[in-house]
């Protein structure tokens, strides 16, 4: 996979789609950690632009992944999620200008609630909101086999040792963190393929990623469901106790028992059901946050990075994500007594 560079260009951008002559020159806003977000403002419209990392449209299942996302996030809209679907411009919801392809949305006033700020009202609302997607019937939308993901997830395997040595070859500090973790990430990896079978016969289609940078809070204090990429087949059960740390302070270190519970409690008497046992759901935690350490790692070592930027980005994700790691699976035994009390 070669490195590809964002060859950004709004002026053909809204020239070739009809969004209008820019007022001003895009402004580049804080948004997430794979793609760039830009604020750009037409006499026609205010528009929030994602330009979309061109490593991750080289991959094979990348634009099937977005058209999954966006008729997720439009099915959503339809029964009566406050989602932001991306606009469509003749006819197509991707836009794409010189191999460059972006994503538009209608600008929207909100605020996300600060990393580590702990709100039981906004808790109360998510548990709630999360419950109602997981009631929608996504059915439709799929057309694999829920064994696909089994033997994606079984069949994984991912050099870490490799990894370990080349970042030090490569003169790189985690070097030295990856290599003093290889055992428990290998452990971690057991318990991902153990619990698998247990969950991923029962999915739904979710948001996946619905933590405080994805909903906006308007004037009127009423959430907005935002950022919908991640969307896809995920275990109802899992994707509650991530939400439930992701609301909690989990990430920030101040974790909160009762914000926990609370959007636990809030999800339940909305009419969302557990399906699993604590153990299973937490063991299988461990997939995501690994995969999001080896796609880190890769950016580090420049082996998917668009340019130097994203490599110190990478860095700092690597460590970041093996120090989550260890904090998450020593939680786990405190999780499970929490989630017990609750249920």
């Amino acid at each position: 996979m070669g490195n590809l560079k964002y060859n950004l260009n709004f002026e053909t951008l809204c020239a070739k789609y009809g969004l209008g002559h820019l007022k001003n020159e895009p402004e580049q806003v804080t948004g997430g950690l794979l793609h760039r977000i830009y604020r750009l403002q037409t006499d026609k419209a205010l528009y929030a632009v994602k330009a979309l990392n061109p490593q991750i449209m080289q991959r094979e299942t990348a634009m099937y992944n977005y058209t999954l996302s966006e008729k997720v996030a439009n099915m959503a809209y339809q029964n009566g999620i406050n989602a932001i679907p991306a606009i469509v411009s003749n006819d197509l919801f991707m836009h794409e200008v010189e191999g460059q392809f972006y994503l538009l949305f209608p600008w929207v006033e909100g605020k996300a609630l600060p990393p580590g700020e702990i709100n039981l009202e906004c808790c109360k609302r998510i548990g709630e909101i999360l419950a109602k997607i997981h009631k929608i019937d996504f059915s439709t939308l799929l057309n694999h086999h829920p064994n696909e993901n089994l033997e994606a997830v079984t069949a994984s395997t991912i050099r870490w040792n490799e990894y370990a040595l080349k970042a030090k070859q490569d003169g790189l500090g985690w070097s030295s963190l990856l290599f003093d973790n290889l055992n428990q990430i290998n452990h971690w990896e057991q318990l991902v393929a153990s619990s698998a079978e247990q969950l991923l016969n029962h999915m739904v289609i979710s948001h996946r990623d619905l933590d405080q940078k994805n909903v906006l809070w308007d004037e009127d204090h009423i959430p907005i469901i935002i950022d919908w990429e991640a969307a896809g087949p995920i275990h109802p059960t899992q994707e509650l106790i991530d939400v439930a740390l992701y609301w909690s302070g989990f990430e920030s270190g101040s974790l909160s028992k009762d914000a926990f519970c609370t959007l636990i409690n809030a999800y339940r008497d909305h009419g969302g059901e557990i399906y699993a046992n604590w153990s299973n759901v937490l063991n299988y935690g461990f997939h995501g946050k690994l995969e999001w350490l080896d796609y880190n790692i890769r950016r580090s070592l420049g082996l998917e990075s668009t340019d130097d930027a994203e490599r110190d980005l990478g860095t700092l994700e690597v460590i970041k994500s093996i120090r989550g790691l260890n904090d998450y699976a020593d939680f786990i035994p405190n999780c499970i007594e929490w989630c017990n009390q609750v249920y």
